[in-house]
């Protein structure tokens, strides 16, 4: 046989093998990787993945470990990341974004996962992560600085898989620290960030709370002065009083103090991490995910009205693209539950459950339908509350720690007679244990709990959010909650209560 017959014959055999390639089923770039405390999902090959999930753990061991929490305490519900590639891949999920942000962490109902791009997004994935660890594992309250204070602190660790090491700065609140003007430190004591973001000084909150938090976990001698600071201030005194009280300095000499801090030799601390042998499980997501992963993602979150039409045009015509595939109907009936036609979105759930009965998610929307059907029409309340009941009642029973199945439980139950009963104030907790992070569990749970008269629990509950330092409108709510509980009337309610001008008089 002649080169040429030979150099023929490999040809034809390539051009088989791509014939049969192409006519084989689409692969998705997703993967997903399931580690004990992670779901990362990414279109970045199965290495990087991996050693990423593997970064992570290390990373929450390290957590436990400084801050002790038991290292084999399981997670109620383990946090879902998405990796992306670059920038605009955010905004497939968070439209409007703008392109400095290099990641985000939503803590939403219907959802609470993080999204970053590869590499940049880092810092900003350890620092989330760090405020979703402290709200998973502590229940006590935290002042709003130390909060932003500690994730700062973290946020900028070195990991390698035997070791972690903390206490760097970051260039951007350095260069604040050195060239701006300092936020007054009564101000970072006494208010959330949320208060003071649009004030002069808001661009230097981050970076004094980063320094504050730096100088005292530096020293071992300051730890102990911290934490004499957090139990004066749980004791209700005056945040002020209670800092210079526990360090013996006057804010202007803390501030003094600060500054030579600053400008000091910065010591990095360095811990050993002993990693036991870890299983992390990589999948492959069926061809449909590089379509509608990201897209699931965006309708759990608000969007202008805008881009929630664009979301439900999106969903229909990817639907058509992937007929019958279970995530393009879990999309489209999302879409069109909240966005578009109600029938047609329990249409799609309908197919999907025919496929999949025990499909929590859409068991889920399907009890949310009919709570919307109770708005429209509350007379029938009792009756639709209880067929919510029964699809909720599968979802728990597939997944008994999902924290939206045990919000919208405990929600399908109230006001109903008798509540709140000691299964109802169970069920809320069981939801707050599932879901901490969340503003609506926590109220939810507040409100129940005050309305069985235990006002410890509730408080222990709220005050973390009343005090969070991006609470809200959740914060506010917190707050008002607790005012209400310790008898407190707001000045603004005073000003429309003709008995309380009267009595001003």
């Amino acid at each position: 046989m002649t080169f040429f017959n030979r150099l023929g014959l490999a040809l034809f055999a390539a051009l088989l093998l791509a014939v049969s390639a192409g006519a084989a089923p689409a692969r998705a770039d997703w993967l997903k990787a399931e580690s004990p405390n992670f779901i990362i999902y990414s279109d970045g090959g199965e290495r990087p993945l991996r050693e990423y999930a593997m970064k992570l753990e290390v990373y929450d061991r390290f957590l436990r470990m400084r801050f002790g929490v038991p290292l084999d305490r399981p997670v109620a519900r383990k946090l879902p990341i998405y990796l992306v590639r670059r920038q605009r891949d955010l905004e497939q999920v968070r439209p409007g974004l703008g392109n400095t942000i290099a990641g985000f962490y939503y803590p939403g109902e219907e959802d609470i996962f993080a999204v970053a791009v590869r590499g940049d997004g880092e810092f900003t994935l350890l620092h989330e992560y760090a405020h979703h660890f402290f709200f998973q594992h502590f229940s006590t309250y935290y002042p709003g600085w130390l909060v932003e204070g500690l994730a700062e602190y973290v946020m900028t660790a070195r990991i390698w898989p035997d070791r972690i090491q903390v206490g760097a700065h970051s260039e951007n609140r350095a260069s604040w620290l050195m060239n701006g003007s300092w936020l007054p430190l009564e101000e970072l004591l006494t208010n959330r960030f949320g208060e003071i973001e649009h004030g002069p000084h808001r661009l230097t909150y981050y970076p004094v709370a980063w320094l504050l938090t730096h100088w005292f976990m530096s020293s071992p001698d300051r730890v102990v002065q911290l934490e004499a600071y957090l139990g004066m201030i749980r004791q209700g005194v005056d945040p002020v009083t209670a800092m210079q009280q526990a360090t013996g300095l006057s804010l202007g000499q803390l501030r003094d103090t600060l500054r030579s801090h600053m400008y000091g030799r910065i010591e990095l601390n360095t811990y050993d991490i002993d990693m036991p042998d870890l299983e992390i499980e990589i999948t492959r997501l069926p061809a449909s995910a590089d379509d509608l992963l990201l897209l699931g993602q965006r309708l759990k979150m608000p969007m202008s009205e805008e881009n929630r039409e664009v979301a439900l045009q999106e969903a229909r015509r990817l639907d058509g693209r992937y007929p019958d595939d279970p995530l393009a109907l879990l999309v489209l009936g999302h879409a069109e539950l909240h966005i578009g036609d109600r029938a047609a979105g329990e249409a799609a759930f309908t197919r999907l459950l025919e496929r999949d009965p025990e499909n929590v998610e859409a068991l889920q929307f399907m009890a949310m339908a009919r709570f919307a059907d109770a708005e429209d029409t509350p007379d029938d309340r009792p009756m639709l509350m209880n067929l919510a009941r029964g699809y909720l009642a599968t979802a728990y029973r597939v997944d008994p720690d999902n924290y939206l199945t045990l919000l919208l439980i405990a929600r399908s139950r109230s006001g109903a007679p008798g509540y709140p009963n000691a299964n109802d104030l169970a069920t809320w907790e069981m939801a707050f244990i599932a879901a901490p992070q969340l503003s609506d569990i926590r109220l939810g749970a507040g409100h129940a709990f005050l309305a069985a008269g235990d006002k410890a629990t509730a408080i222990a509950l709220l005050e973390p959010l009343a005090n969070a330092p991006h609470g809200g409108d959740g914060a506010e709510a917190a707050q008002k909650l607790i005012d209400e509980a310790n008898g407190v009337v707001r000045a603004e309610e005073e000003e429309g209560d003709p008995e309380a001008e009267a009595a001003a008089e």
